[in-house]
């Protein structure tokens, strides 16, 4: 076995982080996929694995450690018991890498171009698109959300999606590897120029598609974008939900007084009230709003139950807005324990007044005749297909989230750059309101208008108030959706196979 790579494939692995928020070494991703594929191309199986296995683990190990914070801070579990669960879940993580770089091997025929510019970017994306639906699904760190901060890409997001623009980057990193292949011996002239020219056109490309309006302006709302920074152990007592409801009587009394232009919605964070939302309740805000100045409503995180007497997650539009968007994909060891009577055997993760939360049904755009808001709860927002289904009626996204369990680490930094790509893909404004931080208001272009950072003093209700564009209309991903780009993937490992088999009977 060879060790050293083993220690290199890690090494690339944590490198990678250093690429994503808040760090946005962006160009390291036109560099690190090559650099991988130099590792493992002359390998044999058994050493791609686990040369793509330490580079998955260094990659998890570092980018996603921030997920300790909720396992002792808020699940009782003790430092060195959270950070081997942490450390156990990258190690599993480090599965999909290692797995989809086996079956690169696998169907690699050596026809070197094929190999270089279609079958390894299709094995890297193969990794991430495993990612997102088995297990529950994990969609986090993908290569392409990157690229919401390189201005050589930014044009391609409301074409390609996350996916696609995923598979761009591992290809240039692929030509650029390639290149310095060719200049070392420039008999390969033919191989030089073409990868010069496919790579010129790719950056040349990208001015005219960054100047494409896909979307729209057909109005123009005020937004109120409201960050509680009250505590999670605090919000689940009496105490917190006097306090809240409190401060959202206040906010409403505060934007009446506001002389706006634009009239005016008030957003607030995932799970603002944390007891189930009652009617009267409901309707004493309604009435609060209709009675005020310029309030055309709120949006407002709670939560509910359904016909089987199950919690949601919820937001629900009051006011002269309405609807009601059930949260869908939940946080493991966030909502729910997965295996939680293993778990439980070590620790109680709800270890304070707070329930479990199940998967919800309702889907619906918040809002009125006006303005149509396209809802994500927390991480969520990870998932494509969440504002996909509601892409051709909405013209505003809206993320509403809880990073409090994320701590003051790389978490919140991550989260927020993925909201921002989704911005960008949909080429809609998006907010983000959050319970302790980082919200922000987001434009068509995914570029931040505004935020306000993760904060470490509590209890101090933070807020600010800016214009947000209404855009309608799709973009060419929105339309498509990532379907079609994965059925070229399916095509490109099919003719691999093909390929592969055919060699194999030759030399049979």
């Amino acid at each position: 076995m060879n060790f050293s790579k083993f220690l290199a494939g890690f090494f690339l692995g944590s490198l990678v982080v250093l690429a994503f928020q808040p760090f946005n070494y962006w160009f390291l991703t036109f560099l690190i996929p090559g650099l991988l594929y130099q590792l493992i191309k002359s390998e044999g199986i058994k050493n791609t694995f686990f040369i793509s296995y330490f580079f998955g683990f260094g990659l998890w190990a570092f980018g996603t450690f921030w997920i300790e914070n909720s396992i002792t801070v808020y699940g009782g579990a003790s430092p060195i018991l959270g950070s081997f669960l942490t450390l156990l879940l990258a190690a599993f993580l480090s599965l999909f890498q290692a797995i989809s770089f086996t079956i690169f091997k696998l169907v690699n025929s050596q026809r070197k171009t094929y190999e270089v510019f279609l079958l390894f970017p299709s094995t890297w994306v193969l990794s991430e698109w495993l990612r997102e639906f088995l297990f529950t699904g994990f969609p986090w760190l993908y290569l392409g959300y990157t690229a919401v901060d390189n201005s050589l890409l930014q044009g391609y997001i409301p074409i390609l999606g996350i996916f696609g623009i995923s598979f761009l980057m591992v290809l240039i990193s692929q030509i650029f590897l390639y290149l310095l292949g060719s200049l070392r011996d420039l008999t390969q002239r033919k191989s030089l120029y073409l990868s010069s020219f496919v790579l010129i056109i790719i950056f040349i490309g990208n001015q005219p598609l960054e100047n494409i309006n896909w979307t729209e302006s057909t109005g123009k709302i005020s937004a109120t974008v409201v960050q509680p920074n009250i505590d999670i152990k605090e919000k689940w007592t009496q105490k917190g939900l006097q306090k809240i409801e409190s401060e959202i009587e206040k906010k409403i009394r505060q934007n009446s007084l506001q002389n706006l232009t634009q009239i005016s919605v008030i957003f607030w964070p995932e799970v603002t009230l944390p007891s189930l939302i009652q009617k009267d309740k409901v309707n004493e805000f309604r009435n609060n709003i209709l009675n005020q100045n310029n309030i055309l409503g709120m949006v407002i995180g709670a939560l509910s139950t359904n016909e089987s007497e199950e919690i949601n997650n919820s937001l629900i539009g009051i006011g002269n807005i309405s609807g009601i968007y059930d949260k869908k994909f939940l946080v493991p060891f966030g909502e729910y324990v997965p295996f939680s009577g293993l778990f439980n055997v070590f620790f109680d993760f709800f270890n304070f007044n707070r329930p479990q939360i199940f998967s919800g049904k309702n889907n619906d755009l918040i809002g009125n005749n006006l303005i149509k808001i396209s809802s994500a709860i927390c991480y969520e927002i990870a998932y494509q297909n969440v504002f996909l289904s509601n892409s051709k009626k909405s013209n505003i996204l809206f993320n509403a989230s809880n990073d409090n369990w994320f701590g003051t680490g790389l978490g919140p930094h991550q989260h927020l750059q993925i909201a921002r790509f989704r911005a960008a893909e949909h080429q809609k404004y998006l907010i983000r309101s959050t319970s302790t931080g980082i919200s922000a208001l987001i434009n068509d272009r995914g570029q931040i208008i505004k935020k306000i950072e993760t904060s470490t003093i509590k209890n101090d209700l933070e807020s600010f108030q800016e214009d947000v564009i209404l855009r309608s209309g799709q973009t060419p991903h929105a339309n498509f959706g990532k379907n079609p780009f994965l059925f070229i993937l399916v095509i490109i490992f099919f003719i691999s196979a093909i390929l592969k088999f055919k060699q194999d009977e030759k030399i049979i």
